[in-house]
């Protein structure tokens, strides 16, 4: 599907500007951070962090796990794995204005910049991870998915949202199996849950072993 064939001007103008830019991402999210919060969670009942993050703790029972936030962007999932007894949370995100509201919260114990176009060499991978908001309509796309998954040991849980909507418009079903075989990890769920409830956007939360 081509890019003038998405409809993405259903939504309200500040996700529909996210979704159409495929550049200059990492000012665009910058930009946006200030408000972030208030614009997505207060006016349009964004709750996929939450939703999301529930699944993650009913999979890993173990809270001592190094557990990734990828896309921490301001932390929200972040700080709702510590409500859940997660201690040792580390934080991703291409933003840096999002990094920095994210270490105002005070849960994670680093957080470091990567936009997961590329792959990330880490000195230790990680437990598992929570993946919210990455995968959408713009970059990264979803060929880019095992850059995520790859920053967990072998057997790592990967909890990863996509936006039901790009789901949907992009079939983006067929490309995660695809990359499942390419790179060598098993889609255990594809789950359905709440994406940004006012908008009437789902979402499907891949559970991946690496």
């Amino acid at each position: 599907m081509s890019n003038k064939d998405i409809d993405i001007d259903q939504f309200d103008p500040r996700l529909a500007a996210a979704y159409a830019r495929q550049e200059d991402k990492e000012q665009q999210y910058d930009d946006w951070a200030a408000s972030y919060d208030t614009d997505l969670v207060d006016d349009l009942d964004y709750v996929a962090w939450r939703d999301a993050g529930d699944i993650f703790a009913g999979l890993a029972a173990d809270r001592s796990l190094r557990v990734l936030d990828v896309a921490c962007g301001t932390g929200l999932a972040g700080e709702y794995l510590q409500s859940l007894g997660y201690q040792q949370i580390d934080g991703a995100d291409f933003s840096r204005e999002m990094l920095a509201r994210a270490r105002d919260r005070g849960v994670y114990r680093a957080l470091w910049q990567h936009d997961f176009t590329t792959p990330k060499q880490l000195e230790q991978a990680y437990d598992a991870l929570l993946c919210v908001g990455l995968f959408s309509f713009a970059l990264p796309k979803i060929s880019d998915l095992h850059h995520v998954v790859n920053c967990v040991k072998p057997d790592g849980l990967c909890v990863i949202t996509v936006n039901g909507a790009a789901w949907r418009q992009l079939d983006l079903e067929p490309e995660v199996y695809r990359q499942a075989r390419l790179h060598g990890f098993r889609v255990e769920q594809v789950v359905e849950a709440d994406y940004i409830r006012k908008e009437g956007i789902d979402a499907r939360v891949l559970v991946i072993r690496r």
